[in-house]
This record gives C-alpha cells, structure tokens and sequence, in this order.
C-alpha cells in the first residue's frame, strides 16, 4: 500500500443475534489485519467502526483515534450487540 495514501475507511458489521459470536470475532480479526497494514493518522488514513443489529451503532467514527495502536484496541473492544448465537457445550 502506497505509505502516502490519504482515505477514510468505515467498516459496517453485522452485529445481530443472528450470527454466531465466534465469527463476530472472525469478522474483528479481518479488520484487525486490514487496519495492520494502514498508515493510521489524521492526515493519512482514517478508520472507524459501524455496527448494526436492530439499529445501526457508530462504536467509532473517523476522528476519534489517529494511531493503529488506539484503532485496534477499538477493534478489540467491541462487543457485540445482538448477543449473538452461542454453541451449546
């Protein structure tokens, strides 16, 4: 990726019951890697994170966090909404 690149990048997810937690988690891992080969800044590349269930929720928008280090930590932090299927043990 050119390291000079200026973008604004909104990930939409799917955060509803039904999908099963542990591809919810899938799905933050994809963006996790995505995000790891972006040049994160305010002049750079800008990211933020749309999660939809019964309503659409902006877990963070393109202003909030200016470094890779705060947006992944984002990421990781995201919980989903819609409870999500479990697998019975």
């Amino acid at each position: 990726m050119c390291r000079s690149a200026k973008a604004d990048v909104v990930f939409i997810v799917d955060g509803s019951g039904s999908i099963w937690s542990f591809e919810f988690e899938k799905v933050k891992s994809f963006i996790q890697q995505v995000v790891d080969s972006f040049d994160i800044g305010n002049e750079k590349i800008r990211v933020g994170l749309i999660q939809f269930s019964d309503f659409a929720d902006i877990e963070f928008d393109l202003r909030k966090y200016s470094s890779k280090d705060a947006v992944s930590a984002a990421v990781q932090e995201t919980r989903q909404t819609g409870w999500g299927k479990q697998i019975a043990t």
